[in-house]
């Protein structure tokens, strides 16, 4: 059952099927006083819903102009085929328009690429409903790029942290900030998130920054609810988290070698009670997110990756 949840006037949390842990999978509907936008769209049954909440609220689905995606992981697209007949303008980073032409091959090549999975995360009920979108729907920024639907207005502003492509999204009248999954992921678990092969564990952090000092009135995460302010302990805690695992990296990087990161990582998860849902837990997740660590420690000068060996060692 999707269930919608109105925040501020003109902007409501979308929320389908909940995960294992009690996480969410929702989009944010915004109406505009003459457009309406969609932000991130985890599943065919939200976008159909959808659809059928903008005909009751006596509007036209047609109006609904912008379908935005915070990022490229398949549970932010994985229901676009619901607005095939209305093709909305899709907007994306710059950085997500290979995503979204390849599809579940630039996913599992570049995003995760776990070659000896991929046959399996292939087969995934999430992966196998990701297809390519035609490039001519496809609306890409660099920057910044704003999108007026009367009455409101949605600032796009990049931030690449948890994946590449990852943005915010500013509504400026309902004061709300869409971040996607550059918070946590999982609700209770603040070290309960992921940076991809292609994000950057420092353009993460510069994003918590950003958070502590942002002038809104909500932060709205995909998979949990909005945060109202004061939002203090809640940026406290994931800026903490997000140094506390890098720390801890450099530390077991320098005492006992990689092959235990990748054994604490693993842990790390079993210990916080986080459970990756299909795909992620196909595609070897708490790997990817050390790899991201360890690739700014050697930015810092810290840590240096041997081609020869194959591994990565303390300077």
């Amino acid at each position: 059952m999707v269930e919608f949840i109105e925040w501020v006037s003109g902007i409501y949390q979308v929320i389908g099927d909940k995960g294992k842990k009690g996480e969410l999978f929702s989009s944010y509907l915004i109406l505009g006083d003459e457009k309406i936008a969609v932000i991130d769209i985890p599943s065919h049954s939200i976008g159909k819903e959808i659809i059928k909440y903008i005909k009751k609220a006596g509007r036209d689905p047609g109006e609904i102009s912008y379908l935005i995606l915070t990022h490229t992981h398949p549970d932010h697209w994985a229901g676009m085929n619901a607005f095939a007949e209305i093709k909305p303008q899709v907007w994306v980073h710059e950085l997500g328009l290979e995503a979204l032409k390849e599809g579940q091959k630039f996913i599992l090549e570049k995003q995760f690429p776990f070659v000896s999975k991929f046959n399996l995360a292939m087969k995934s009920s999430l992966l196998s409903k990701i297809g390519k979108v035609k490039e001519e729907l496809v609306y890409t920024f660099n920057k910044s790029e704003t999108l007026d639907l009367g009455g409101e207005e949605l600032i796009l502003q990049h931030t690449g942290g948890h994946s590449a492509d990852s943005i915010i999204i500013q509504a400026y009248r309902g004061e709300c900030t869409f971040i996607g999954d550059e918070g946590n992921i999982y609700p209770e678990n603040y070290s309960a998130f992921f940076i991809d092969n292609t994000g950057s564990s420092m353009k993460r952090a510069k994003v918590l920054d950003l958070l502590s000092k942002i002038k809104t009135e909500n932060i709205c995460p995909t998979h949990q609810s909005p945060v109202p302010k004061p939002f203090d302990l809640y940026v406290h805690n994931l800026t903490f988290e997000h140094k506390h695992t890098k720390d801890t990296i450099y530390d077991v990087l320098l005492s006992v070698g990689e092959a235990k990161i990748r054994y604490i990582a693993e842990e790390f998860c079993k210990i916080l009670g986080i459970d990756w849902n299909t795909p992620f837990d196909e595609l070897g997740v708490e790997e990817t997110t050390a790899t991201a660590f360890l690739r700014e420690l050697e930015n810092e000068g810290l840590v240096e990756y041997e081609s020869h060996s194959l591994r990565w060692k303390i300077i």
